[in-house]
């Protein structure tokens, strides 16, 4: 266990060197104030800078650089915005505020050809217009067209090889801060969001190498998202996700959904090949603020008599969550099925899966569980979810099985005691046959639990 840790800390180690090594030698320099702004906008002064230039400065201003369309990042580019530098997408303005120049849609069949490589952005607060979430389509969009449509973002990276982005800001973003996918050697530290609506960090599948720390502030949804596989209306790239760091993450006490989506599933392209959206050799660590860690796939909301879209349980291996607290006081979903502990249907945890993975492992957590208002609480749990709306809609999945091979804990904290058990706080879910409408005996299992008092 410890040395699968150690290979992951130092690959991403030599990643951190070569993205610094890349960066540096750029020489090529300019500041962006040496370029004329279109009246109150510097859409095309600071294009022109990133066209001409490998290194643009974003000075210091007492007023923000107003942006009114997308800037398009070429390859071999460094973006140092000062401390004080506020770059502002314009009231109104529906697409994302900065891509790498070659993205592509990866829904239809997998990314090949030409890729970007090496951009660093640092520094600067990157702040939308937005006064809550606009949905999918309304803000964040690729284009006006919305023709890449599992965009919604302010930035947008992929088709990409070695990305820094370090000590940036984020504020009032209607969709995503950062979206990313089929992309390596990907390093994201020291940065902060404020009044953000959405994801903050929302990594899509294929990725590799990426080391996320030292995340922090107020998200409408996940702080960081892993979805390796997701919806087709929030990602444009699918696929596994290996050698993944998170750590130090911290959610504002005010936002108020506090969960870590970390999701694998299958996705069947249009050619009906399929890839396994995995993760493997992923470590999670010193997380605050966060109370339910979602580890399954789903798919979008369906009635039954259509069916869901075609998705199928993901795999994973050698996933670490180590030094986190969590205080299980209320269902991270307040549905009736978990605020009224239905008896099937109703198990909450801390860290809920519905994945096929190998091992997994626990180390130094500490949980708080209500079973006096929530008796159906858990550390963590394996199985099928299903929630019925009021009009009919499915918005889980009844009929997916999962199974963990082996799960690994030590220095497990419940309720402020060591267990001397562990098996009455990991709970597997059964369905037996919970509808007729659809197949609906889909079952968690736990091959074999490790534990070490």
């Amino acid at each position: 266990m410890e040395n699968i840790k150690k290979n992951i800390e130092n690959l991403l180690k030599n990643v951190a060197l070569e993205n610094e090594k890349l960066c540096s030698a750029l020489t090529d320099r300019c500041v962006l104030t040496d370029y004329e702004p279109r009246g109150d906008f510097w859409t095309e002064a600071l294009q022109n800078a990133l066209n001409e230039h490998e290194i643009v400065v974003i000075p210091k201003k007492d007023t923000p650089y107003i942006i009114d369309n997308s800037i398009i990042v070429p390859s071999k580019r460094h973006i140092i915005a000062e401390n004080g530098a506020v770059i502002q997408l314009a009231q109104g303005v529906p697409v994302l505020m900065l891509r790498n120049e070659r993205t592509k849609d990866g829904t239809h069949k997998p990314i090949t050809g030409q890729r970007d490589k090496s951009i660093t952005i640092e520094g600067g607060l990157w702040q939308e217009w937005c006064p809550h979430r606009l949905g999918y389509g309304n803000s964040g969009m690729y284009d006006e067209q919305n023709s890449i449509h599992g965009v919604s973002t302010c930035m947008l990276f992929n088709n990409l090889d070695s990305l820094t982005l370090k000590n940036m800001t984020f504020k009032n973003c209607g969709g995503f801060a950062v979206q990313l996918g089929d992309i390596s050697r990907v390093i994201i530290e020291n940065i902060e969001f404020i009044e953000c609506y959405a994801d903050g960090i929302h990594l899509n599948g294929n990725a590799e190498c990426v080391h996320i720390k030292n995340i922090r502030g107020q998200v409408g949804d996940d702080l960081v998202a892993l979805n390796m596989y997701d919806w087709q209306n929030s990602s444009v790239n699918f696929g596994p996700c290996n050698n993944i760091i998170c750590e130090d993450l911290e959610l504002s006490r005010d936002s108020h959904y506090k969960a870590l989506r970390i999701e694998p599933g299958i996705y069947t392209y249009d050619d009906r090949s399929q890839v396994d959206c995995s993760l493997t050799n992923a470590i999670i660590r010193r997380v605050k603020g966060i109370n339910t860690f979602k580890l399954y796939c789903q798919t979008p909301p369906y009635f039954p008599s259509a069916g869901p879209e075609a998705a199928e349980v993901g795999s994973g291996d050698n996933i670490f969550f180590e030094d986190i607290s969590i205080d299980l006081k209320e269902p991270i979903d307040p549905l009736d099925e978990y605020l009224n502990s239905h008896p099937v249907k109703g198990t909450i945890a801390g860290f809920e899966f519905g994945l096929n993975a190998k091992n997994i492992y626990f180390k130094n957590i500490d949980i708080k569980l209500h079973r006096d208002i929530y008796p159906l609480s858990f550390l963590a749990c394996i199985g099928p979810k299903s929630v019925r709306l009021a009009n009919g809609q499915e918005i889980f999945d009844p009929y997916f099985s999962s199974t963990v091979e082996n799960i690994h804990l030590e220095g497990i904290t419940v309720n402020g005691e060591k267990p001397t058990d562990i098996t009455p706080y990991v709970k597997e879910i059964v369905f037996d046959g919970l509808y007729d409408d659809i197949p609906s005996s889909g079952k968690g299992k736990i091959n074999n639990i490790f534990y070490k008092n």
